[in-house]
């Protein structure tokens, strides 16, 4: 695509480096960011160490996509995975890549196992990021934007002035190792942390990186969350009762295994509720296990993945974003948006997003917690339009986060 203005060469060239292309909180804050960024001023490319995901359709007609034959399917169904899983043999078997990588392998797994927080994800992003492609080219700038094999991949094997990468979640509480890790965020010029708090959590484990780690919001296009709630279904099932929605990933991480009981003590109280889940990933057959063992088949529903969510959080009477941690979470930011009351866990980001009693609730994560503060928003109308109202007079502002990206390309 020939751009008008200025010249190829007189454009800065940025790359951004992401794990995934699935259509997750960070990947959907990549593409908003994208949006941002002048395309007469930058020569944007974006690379996907798994070669795989729905955002592929989603990219600015301007941003140059680095991988061959770019997948646009889900990363999370069980095809995805499966797709994945061949490329973590593929990656094992490259230049016999297994018996170097065996010891790394074993001090991930001893680390997890030392910090109780097995994620077997973490155990492969070095290798893939090995054996992801190289490109010659330099940039100006080249991004990860996000944790794991996109830091390990522009730490190590590119090319360009500047880097920088971000961090969404609680480092710490992730399962990340400082010790394996530092090597690689040594090597970076800025650290981008979405929340106060996860900067907080990252410099506890890197104290010695403070002069170059800054809170970089998450970018949220307020205009196109609200247009595409107005498009498209959201609920069709005719319940007349209240509906609670969360949207995420079918993983440990995102508490499900509290909800589920949770909402079945709800129906035992006798309230006319259903909650519904938008999201996929390997906990789905648990899940519906326990949905089964707790006799709420009919009113908790997992709805799967749907390329446009919004109406479903504009439908919804109550969002819930109850998780074990969060760094800060795009679909509790998009439900802000769209105005919905919220009950969160008092966790990294949710409590920065929501103001308790103002914007929404905030519990300590428990099931008896999940269960009280549920019925409180049931029960109480005025709060629920009292949130409403509140966050309808919320305005959002990247101009000093975009400021801090531009000072990379001076």
């Amino acid at each position: 695509m020939k751009e008008k203005g200025n010249t190829d060469s007189q454009r800065k060239k940025l790359l951004f480096v992401t794990n995934t292309m699935g259509r997750a909180g960070a990947e959907k804050c990549l593409q908003a960011l994208l949006e941002l960024l002048d395309p007469e001023k930058y020569d944007l490319s974006v690379y996907s160490i798994i070669n795989r995901g729905e955002l592929y359709s989603d990219m600015p007609e301007y941003v140059r996509i680095l991988n061959k034959n770019p997948c646009t399917k889900s990363v999370l169904d069980n095809a995805g995975l499966a797709a994945v899983g061949r490329q973590i043999l593929w990656s094992l078997l490259k230049r016999f890549s297994f018996i170097t990588y065996i010891p790394y392998f074993f001090r991930v797994l001893f680390h997890q196992i030392k910090a109780k927080h097995l994620d077997f994800s973490k155990l492969f992003w070095m290798l893939l990021a090995r054996n992801a492609k190289r490109f010659d080219e330099e940039y100006d700038l080249a991004v990860a934007f996000i944790e794991g094999a996109a830091t390990y991949y522009v730490a190590d094997y590119v090319k360009a002035k500047k880097k920088a990468t971000y961090v969404h979640i609680d480092y710490l509480a992730a399962g990340y190792s400082p010790k394996l890790d530092r090597k690689y965020y040594d090597k970076f010029d800025r650290v981008f942390c979405v929340s106060d708090t996860v900067r907080s959590v990252f410099l506890k484990a890197y104290p010695e990186y403070a002069e170059k780690t800054f809170f970089f919001h998450n970018m949220v296009p307020r205009e196109r969350i609200i247009r595409l709630s107005k498009e498209g279904e959201g609920f069709t099932d005719g319940f007349d009762g209240l509906r609670i929605l969360t949207v995420g990933r079918l993983h440990y991480q995102k508490a499900y295994d509290l909800a589920i009981p949770a909402l079945a003590e709800l129906r035992r109280r006798g309230h006319n509720v259903r909650w519904y889940v938008i999201g996929e990933g390997a906990e789905e057959d648990n899940l519906r296990a326990l949905i089964k063992q707790n006799g709420v088949e009919d009113s908790f529903i997992l709805l799967g993945i749907t390329p446009n969510p919004y109406p479903f959080i504009a439908g919804c009477d109550i969002y819930s974003q109850a998780s074990r941690f969060e760094g800060w979470c795009i679909a509790l930011a998009e439900s802000l948006v769209l105005a919905r009351p919220v009950l969160a866990s008092k966790c990294a980001g949710n409590e920065e997003q929501v103001t308790d009693g103002e914007t929404g609730l905030l519990i300590d994560l428990s099931t008896d917690n999940i269960v009280d503060g549920m019925e409180k928003l049931i029960n109480s109308p005025e709060l629920r339009k009292k949130f409403t109202r509140n966050l309808s007079s919320i305005a959002l502002d990247f101009k000093k986060d975009l400021e801090m990206l531009y000072a990379l390309t001076d």
